[in-house]
């Protein structure tokens, strides 16, 4: 089973505050990634970190809140979090602040694992760029991955490292405009 991962964990370090909850229309960042997750019709949750629990409580059940347990760092942590709650899924990454992100982009990723099985990871890429924040982790990599972990033989965090050096699927991008991170309120 494929399940959404909403990523909103981060230190907000550039932005200063929490970017999931920024407001976006009658909705917030975390709200419009988690509704679009939806529409592909799988199972949704948000990676989030111990401090952002009380507020995403006020926009999303405690069963939606995945919270950050493993060492790790960046996004790999909320990411090996998810995994640990749901370990037979693969795991469907979307990242809170790609707010422009459209469905169809969402639907033909979801799409690949089936059309294409057999590969760790199903990415975007346009040329030597691959978008990590926006992919699908198989159970059976991040399993991998976890135990890598656990055994202090994981070469690094960066998620994009830990593709490159995987069997990955590279889905042409379409419409870049969809893989904008924001790292500022002004959108």
């Amino acid at each position: 089973m494929i399940r959404g991962v909403v990523l909103c964990g981060g230190e907000s370090k550039r932005m200063g505050r929490d970017k999931g909850l920024l407001p976006l229309g009658t909705n917030n960042w975390a709200g419009r990634a988690f509704g679009k997750l939806e529409q592909l019709s799988i199972p949704v949750c948000l990676s989030v970190n111990p401090r952002q629990v009380p507020a995403y409580r006020q926009f999303f059940s405690s069963e939606q809140l995945i919270i950050d347990q493993t060492d790790a760092s960046g996004p790999l942590k909320g990411l090996l979090s998810v995994h640990l709650k749901f370990p037979d899924d693969d795991l469907l990454l979307l990242a809170c602040d790609m707010t422009e992100m459209d469905t169809n982009t969402l639907k033909t990723l979801k799409d690949s694992a089936a059309i294409f099985p057999g590969f760790d990871y199903y990415v975007y890429a346009q040329e030597d760029f691959i978008e990590p924040l926006c992919a699908i982790y198989t159970s059976i990599s991040l399993k991998r991955r976890c135990l890598e972990f656990e055994h202090g033989n994981l070469p690094g965090f960066s998620l994009y490292k830990l593709i490159k050096k995987g069997n990955y699927k590279t889905l042409p991008i379409k419409n870049l405009q969809s893989f904008n991170n924001h790292n500022t309120a002004t959108i």
